[in-house]
């Protein structure tokens, strides 16, 4: 059977240009032979022992799931999660998956590296069933050149950071993950592409982050949350939305004081088009009351007062470079804000 550096072998400038590369798999069987050495119960060593040759043809996450499944038959508290993890996997049930991982992190007679990689795949499995907070908490214990599959690392450390809005994080894992582009599955590659150009162009305050917001926030109660996380999100989202109201309200205005400014400009040629003498010989004397008319900037919670014309043309304006489905959450907002009482 060829070696695994046969078989994958990698482009020299690749591996300059990579700050992380794949274990070579003699080393993670040469690492598994002496696990076994350190068993109480080498019953079944050899057995074990006969599936470690197979690890010599794999690489990446085939690597990391056989690592797993060997290292399940090696320690009850490894099969115990390895089961939790086939099973419902839910908010419901994370107690019991962080419960079996924290006996697992105390066992001393398991290797930290196996240790690694069970996380790991359990940090898999909380993504896949949308638990990002868990799941990133999890893979920041753990690190790149730990595992015996670092692209699965960086991948699913970039999706929860996507989904949680962490956007120079997450381009920061999609970046190293994307060193080795051409030697990933092409699964990892494509979607990692496509959150890098999902996620580079988002802006603090925008529309586009406060949608993302309420989409968060609308998983965390799917899964049932409600505690403060959830509502300190939900009053960010009112505050930002706010602010963007308020900036709209501004511009609105001013582009109104320019438009009755060049109205007036207008106002005082002559009829004929002619210049008017005043104008061109003298200062012209003109006395007023001084008086002009109070503004009311409106308050975040006055977008209601808004004339309706108005209130139309600014969601609008706010919404006019950004795809449908924000228009129709900033709408959804604005006639809830309409009925909210002006002194609330």
């Amino acid at each position: 059977m060829p070696s695994s550096s046969g078989l994958f072998a990698n482009d020299i400038s690749l591996k300059r240009q990579s700050t992380w590369d794949w274990p070579e798999s003699q080393s993670v069987i040469s690492k598994f032979e002496d696990f076994l050495g350190t068993m109480p119960d080498r019953s079944n060593a050899p057995a074990i022992k006969n599936r470690l040759a197979d690890l010599s043809s794999l690489r990446g996450v085939t690597m990391l799931e056989s690592v797993v499944a060997i290292a399940s038959e090696c320690d009850p508290s490894i099969a115990k999660l390895r089961e939790l993890l086939s099973g419902d996997v839910s908010s419901r049930t994370v107690p019991d998956i962080d419960a079996a991982l924290s006996s697992m992190m105390a066992n001393g007679g398991i290797p930290n590296w196996i240790k690694s990689d069970v996380q790991l795949l359990a940090c898999r499995v909380l993504v896949q069933n949308s638990l990002y907070d868990e799941a990133l908490q999890r893979l920041k214990l753990i690190a790149v050149d730990q595992v015996s599959d670092p692209s699965t690392y960086l991948f699913y450390s970039a999706i929860c950071q996507h989904h949680l809005l962490s956007r120079d994080e997450c381009l920061e894992s999609l970046s190293r993950l994307l060193e080795r582009e051409m030697e990933l599955p092409t699964r990892y590659a494509i979607t990692a592409r496509l959150m890098e150009a999902d996620i580079q162009p988002l802006k603090v305050d925008s529309l586009d982050e406060i949608s993302r917001l309420m989409n968060d926030v609308e998983r965390r109660l799917t899964l049932g949350r409600t505690g403060k996380l959830v509502r300190d999100k939900q009053q960010t989202i009112v505050d930002k939305l706010d602010k963007s109201i308020e900036q709209l309200e501004q511009q609105i205005q001013q582009q109104q004081q320019q438009k009755k400014q060049q109205q007036q400009q207008q106002q005082k040629k002559p009829s004929d088009g002619s210049p008017n003498p005043m104008d061109e010989s003298q200062i012209a004397d003109v006395k007023g009351p001084g008086e002009v008319d109070n503004k009311d900037i409106g308050k975040s919670s006055g977008w209601g007062n808004l004339p309706p014309a108005q209130r139309k043309e600014a969601i609008q304006d706010m919404t006019k470079d950004l795809p449908s489905h924000y228009r129709d959450v900033v709408e959804a907002y604005f006639k809830k804000l309409s009925k909210v009482p002006a002194d609330r």
